[in-house]
Order: structure tokens, then C-alpha cells, then sequence
């Protein structure tokens, strides 16, 4: 992990109405934070939660037991994906042979 003397930093840029500012600067206020690091810490908990919530999988335990029966039990290839996974062989190995 980089040391603060090797971390470049960037700036952020955000343009609003007064009141957005005012409220934002209230809330950061509120928490004892500097606006910079009031913004910079809602943002990190906002990404955190979209980067969760887009890389997690939730199932409930019957999905669970669906998928894990799924993964341990396949079902047989049918003829037409077969087919298919032969075309795409036959298509990403043209000049390989």
C-alpha cells in the first residue's frame, strides 16, 4: 500500500446551488468533519454500497440450495449448446491451428 508521501492526490470538483452548499456545509458542521472530508466520506460510503451491491449476490437459502444442487448436479449439454460451443471454438480458433 502507497505511504501519504506517494499517493498523488487529485482533486474533485463539484458545482452546486448555495443552498446544496449550505446544507452540505451544515451536516459537516454537524459532524465535526471539514466539508472536503464530510463530502469525501459520503462519497466513499455511497460507492462502497453501489460497488456492494453490484459485486454481492444475495440469495435466500432455498436460492442458496438451488444453486449449489445447479453446481453439483448440471444437466446434460443439449444438442444445440453443443453446437453453439463448437461454432465459437471453431470461430476464436481460426488462426490457431
Amino acid at each position: 500500500m502507497a505511504t501519504n508521501a506517494e499517493r498523488k492526490e487529485t482533486r474533485l470538483v463539484a458545482r452546486t446551488s448555495a443552498e446544496i452548499q449550505e446544507i452540505i456545509q451544515r451536516a459537516a458542521d454537524y459532524s465535526g468533519a471539514t466539508l472536503s472530508q464530510f463530502l469525501i466520506d459520503s462519497a466513499m460510503e455511497k460507492a462502497r454500497n453501489v460497488i456492494e451491491r453490484t459485486e454481492t449476490l444475495h440469495l435466500s437459502m432455498a436460492g442458496a440450495d438451488a444453486l449449489c444442487h445447479a453446481l453439483e448436479n448440471p444437466p446434460k449439454a443439449s444438442d444445440k449448446l453443443i453446437n453453439a460451443a463448437q461454432r465459437y471454438k471453431d470461430t476464436v480458433n481460426v488462426g490457431n491451428h
